[in-house]
């Protein structure tokens, strides 16, 4: 269920060795290198494509996309123009809409945004729906997922992407390497979203997404429009649940925002397309 419902998704947007003397080994020191040694380990492009394949279907599984290719093809327009103004427009971008009254956005590696209904529903224009994406495509670019799951215990999954894809791709998703490691991908992911990002990640993605915002020529102050938005609302509100818990608040983020504002200067038409956003969402 959760391939077909990823498919739909992919179709609605276009020498010798030598006695060692222990006698003076520091053991510390030992153990740190080891340790950024398995910290600097690279995941390659087809093994980073694997983890947004199965990490997205993990979201599609959890809401469905929504029903209106309309409104897919509008999110995937704005998402595809801002990821050309990126630091990887090569990816093989997708973005699409879930259908849920939860407020938020979601990104997977290599691509794979997602906004939802519920967030729609409470942006006034197009260039607030752009600060959305922007921010999730900047969590993409900076592979914050990525050096999430290099951390803790899920370090030995990652590490095993490459052989479990190998055996995969070779043979195909069904093949059980590949259906166990998926599973536990699936896990992974599920941890992740619920637990979140660092909040450092979280306020690099600001930092860099309102600059995105700005390269692509939106007005850039739509970035902390749409935040002074989730600072309106009822913290209690069970929509924002998930938002509150894995984001930084909205007025930390509106005060670190701010202070980028001043560094964008010569700005090209800052536009909202209030009017655009309206005929497609609202």
């Amino acid at each position: 269920m959760l391939i077909r419902a990823l498919l739909i998704f992919l179709m609605l947007t276009l020498s010798g060795c030598e006695t060692l003397d222990l006698q003076n080994l520091d053991v510390n020191s030992l153990y740190n290198a080891a340790t950024k040694v398995a910290d600097a380990f690279t995941v390659e492009p087809e093994e980073e494509r694997e983890l947004g394949k199965n990490m997205s279907a993990v979201l599609l599984g959890a809401r469905p996309l929504a029903k209106s290719k309309r409104l897919n093809r509008y999110v995937n327009q704005v998402g595809m123009w801002l990821a050309m103004n990126s630091s990887r427009p090569y990816l093989d971008w997708r973005f699409g809409v879930l259908q849920t009254d939860a407020i938020n956005a979601f990104a997977a590696p290599a691509g794979y945004v997602f906004v939802t209904t519920g967030m729609l529903d409470h942006l006034q224009n197009e260039a607030e729906l752009a600060a959305v994406l922007a921010h999730e495509i900047i969590h993409v670019n900076r592979q914050h997922h990525v050096e999430a799951m290099k951390s803790g215990a899920v370090r030995g999954l990652l590490r095993n992407t490459a052989f479990a894809i190998g055996e995969g791709m070779q043979l195909d998703s069904t093949h059980p390497q590949y259906m166990e490691w998926a599973k536990k991908v699936s896990v992974a992911a599920q941890n992740l979203y619920s637990k979140g990002l660092d909040r450092d990640d979280e306020l690099e993605a600001d930092k860099l997404g309102i600059r995105l915002l700005a390269k692509a020529g939106y007005d850039p102050y739509a970035f902390i429009s749409g935040l002074q938005m989730l600072e309106s609302l009822n913290p209690s509100d069970s929509g924002l649940a998930l938002l509150f818990k894995t984001h930084p608040r909205p007025e930390d983020r509106i005060r670190r925002v701010s202070s980028s504002l001043a560094s964008l200067t010569d700005l090209p038409s800052a536009n909202t397309l209030a009017k655009r956003y309206k005929r497609f969402v609202k």
